[in-house]
């Protein structure tokens, strides 16, 4: 499902117009953005938990040149699927894909 599809969706779901379901899908993104920005945690109630991770700087052992390299501290952004979100997706039967 791309943007244009989940907004479509949300306006067939709420009765909004699409410019609404639009600007709706666009705040609610712009928030969670915001929020977790700020290092906040955000819950999606029957989905999961969006949350800043921090990985901390660390050495790395490069073989190729058999020097230590330092890697800086990096941020990334982890999903936690609730119990719900993990039980619907183990029981969605996947589609073989076809072989050239």
């Amino acid at each position: 499902m791309n943007y244009q599809e989940f907004v479509k969706a949300i306006a067939q779901t709420t009765g909004l117009s699409l410019k609404e379901a639009e600007k709706l899908t666009a705040d609610m993104t712009g928030v969670i953005v915001d929020e977790i920005s700020q290092g906040n945690a955000v819950v999606l109630p029957d989905m999961g938990t969006l949350e800043l991770k921090v990985k901390a700087a660390r050495k790395m052992y490069s073989p190729n040149t058999k020097t230590y390299h330092e890697v800086p501290e990096s941020k990334t952004i982890a999903f936690k699927p609730t119990v719900e979100m993990k039980g619907k997706v183990k029981s969605v039967k996947t589609a073989k894909k076809k072989e050239a």
